[in-house]
């Protein structure tokens, strides 16, 4: 991976103050590299128009010969002139809406696709809020594209409702006195902590990772809420009892709290399929660790009750509840939204990834060893965010880890497009 760094031309600024950059790569590198995208897109237009999608544009080329009359010129110019404008302002909006694969024909063009597809280290990142340097009409594909359903580039877009006429993202200074949202959330670094299609690539690379486990299987759940993934363990394991199993199976999820709370949280559940009202252990991990008890513990307690729930007399299943949480996820008061560390997606893919791999090796400690143990165990494994076990790397350092993720999953969404056409 390559691991973006800070350039200070003094060495004494602060981080938040530091133009993020890559070793090698400027942002005059990016404008220039932005300006031939630009022009690849208007050039793919400009065809686009030519081959008749504008109904004069064959015309025009009837009557701008040297033979035609200086009526006929008058005409072209303003044609052409006419075409320029559309190019420049609604021409993609107008492609997107004509074609349902718009993004995948764009991206059968070697020079947009290679644009698009560019890896993290021929991106410059702006120093404010970490945004990626992006050419206009760059903006303009993430930005359309994510008017179809479930076509969304993870954290490359801006919501419709911050989305001009053209495509173009609206800059909070720029909205309306009225509007409710007076900061900046950024283009990037942005809250949308759970896009569909970004939830997605993250639960295939765990699934993938859940293959290679033999003496302890493992099953990724990722469906709905925390509370619905609880119950699909549930129904998942009752059917394994019907079917005979008897060997105790490892459930891994990486789902959102609730519909009401978009945070996202992992957790880990042993389950003997001869017991399926009875789970072996169950491990919750969040990414805010504070100090004493999380302000989630009395809420996942009534969820996993629901769930599970116990004759009278019999102590409930909640009892079990053990704290895999880690103190990643840094937030402050008084920081701006557009610096605060809301990357869940990533720090509980991450502890979801270490526990299946802990699975995957030492079984044993799964099933035997103490919560501090696991912790440990899953904490070493993380070496994108963590130095050893249970010592986080520094913040800047986390924070461009996961900047270069964001850029990965997005380009993992646009290959995956490209698999496809």
């Amino acid at each position: 991976m390559n691991v973006l760094i800070p350039i200070s031309s003094n060495g004494g600024e602060p981080m938040d103050n530091q133009p993020i950059s890559n070793t090698d790569y400027t942002k005059e590198q990016a404008a220039t590299a932005n300006h031939a995208f630009d022009e690849a897109v208007k050039q793919f237009l400009r065809e686009w128009i030519e081959n008749g999608t504008v109904a004069d544009s064959a015309k025009a080329r009837e009557t701008g010969s040297n033979a035609g009359t200086f009526t006929d010129f008058v005409r072209y110019a303003t044609i052409a002139e006419e075409t320029e404008t559309f190019i420049e302002e609604g021409a993609l909006r107008s492609f997107f809406k004509h074609h349902d694969d718009a993004l995948e024909q764009l991206l059968e063009q070697p020079a947009i696709a290679a644009h698009l597809l560019r890896p993290g280290w021929a991106v410059y990142f702006e120093p404010d809020a970490y945004e990626p340097v992006l050419a206009k009409f760059e903006k303009r594909i993430y930005n359309l594209a994510v008017h179809r359903e479930h076509l969304e580039i993870p954290f490359r877009y801006s919501p419709t409702s911050r989305q001009g006429t053209h495509g173009d993202s609206i800059g909070w200074t720029d909205l309306p006195p009225d509007h409710q949202v007076r900061e900046d959330i950024g283009y990037y670094f942005g809250t949308r902590r759970s896009d569909t299609t970004a939830l997605t690539i993250l639960g295939r690379q765990l699934q993938r990772e859940a293959l290679l486990a033999d003496k302890l299987p493992v099953q990724v759940v990722l469906e709905g809420h925390m509370d619905e993934s609880l119950r699909a363990v549930k129904t998942e394991t009752e059917r394994l009892d019907t079917e005979g199993e008897t060997q105790v199976r490892c459930f891994v999820i990486q789902r959102r709290h609730a519909a009401d709370d978009r945070h996202l949280g992992a957790a880990l559940l042993l389950m003997n399929p001869a017991q399926p009202n009875q789970p072996q252990r169950l491990i919750f991990c969040d990414t805010l660790n504070p100090n004493g008890q999380p302000p989630w513990w009395e809420s996942f307690k009534r969820k996993i009750d629901t769930v599970f729930p116990q004759p009278e007399g019999v102590a409930p299943v909640s009892d079990r509840l053990e704290d895999g949480g880690v103190n990643l996820q840094r937030l402050h008061d008084g920081v701006p939204v557009r610096h605060q560390d809301i990357d869940c997606a990533f720090y509980t893919a991450s502890m979801a990834r270490a526990l299946i791999q802990t699975a995957v090796q030492q079984p044993n400690v799964l099933l035997n060893e103490s919560i501090s143990e696991i912790v440990g165990q899953m904490t070493s494994r993380m070496t994108d965010y963590f130095e050893e076990a249970n010592r986080p790397k520094t913040p800047d350092v986390v924070r461009e880890v996961n900047i270069i993720r964001r850029w990965n999953t997005g380009r993992e969404a646009l290959l995956n497009l490209m698999s496809n056409v």
